[in-house]
């Protein structure tokens, strides 16, 4: 009988318990969810407010000691950013996310070592992760260790070769080694990429000019201007770069860009046609399209090979 009894109470206590447990969740994600929007929103103090209810309701909600570290990030409060992250990873080793956070608030606090480790880490839960890789060498980077961040960034463009920012940061990695060819193949490839990634043309300028390539030099620092909306700045470096060199076709076709897009059609025009008569293929197809001549025939010509 006494077995019975027993048996019968634990019984009863069991669902209760189990029902505890599932509010608790439940009560958890909602909060977590309340936290997200308000991060979304940028109200960071509320957002934080609403982790903390989450984490009161379930200690170890790895997702909850993440979420209220990237609300700490929104605010800068660094000190504050680590210990959360540090808990997430604690209560679930392999959160790649997580991972990445802390490695990135390491790097971001100076200490680069705990970032290497922490990407590290990162990597061997997620083998394939191209971020994981380029966050790696941007600790590598930071830390004065250009070969290595090098090496790191070649293994994320293998996993992802249109790893736009992975091409910006090699490119960075050999301009530190002033392996200014291999830094300005790497601008280029990430411009391909991304049209309009001023900063690429801002480093590439300043790759060009560190070889005496000043006319290049400036045609990139123009692209910088050009895409940042400073379209004064941009006629300025485009002009000089054709003046430099007043075959330079590629210097006429963005002046005729820039013109354009200041609405000054006369002056366009004119760019434009010099940078086709020189057989620049692109300043031609844009007045092809247009049914412009560029001759002074005035009869419209086919691109030329």
């Amino acid at each position: 009988m006494k077995l019975a009894r027993f048996f019968a109470i634990i019984t009863a206590i069991l669902p209760l318990a189990l029902a505890a447990c599932t509010n608790a969740q439940k009560e958890a994600d909602l909060e977590c969810f309340k936290g997200e929007m308000y991060s979304h929103w940028q109200e960071y103090d509320k957002a934080i407010g609403a982790y903390k209810n989450a984490i009161a309701a379930k200690p170890d909600y790895a997702l909850a000691y993440y979420s209220i570290g990237q609300a700490y990030m929104g605010k800068n409060m660094m000190d504050s950013v680590i210990p959360s992250l540090e808990k997430a990873v604690e209560i679930d080793p392999k959160y790649l996310d997580a991972l990445l956070a802390l490695g990135f608030a390491y790097s971001r606090k100076g200490d680069y070592d705990k970032g290497i480790e922490t990407y590290q880490k990162a990597i061997d839960v997620k083998p394939d992760s191209a971020l994981g890789y380029n966050n790696l060498g941007v600790a590598y980077h930071a830390g004065g260790k250009y070969d290595k961040a090098i090496e790191s960034y070649n293994k994320a463009l293998k996993l992802n070769p249109n790893f736009v920012e992975a091409w910006y940061n090699i490119g960075n990695s050999y301009a530190k080694k002033e392996s200014w060819n291999d830094a300005i193949q790497a601008f280029t490839k990430a411009t391909q990429l991304k049209s309009d990634y001023s900063a690429a043309y801002f480093d590439m300028a300043y790759c060009y000019n560190k070889m005496g390539a000043g006319v290049d030099a400036a045609n990139n620092l123009g692209l910088y201007y050009f895409f940042n909306n400073s379209y004064n700045q941009a006629i300025e470096q485009f002009t000089a770069a054709v003046k430099a060199k007043p075959d330079y076709a590629v210097g006429y076709n963005n002046l005729g860009f820039v013109y354009d897009k200041l609405g000054k059609t006369a002056e366009a025009l004119d760019n434009f046609k010099i940078a086709a008569r020189l057989g620049y293929e692109p300043a031609q197809r844009v007045l092809l399209n247009n049914k412009i001549s560029w001759t002074d025939s005035g009869n419209t010509e086919k691109s030329k090979k």
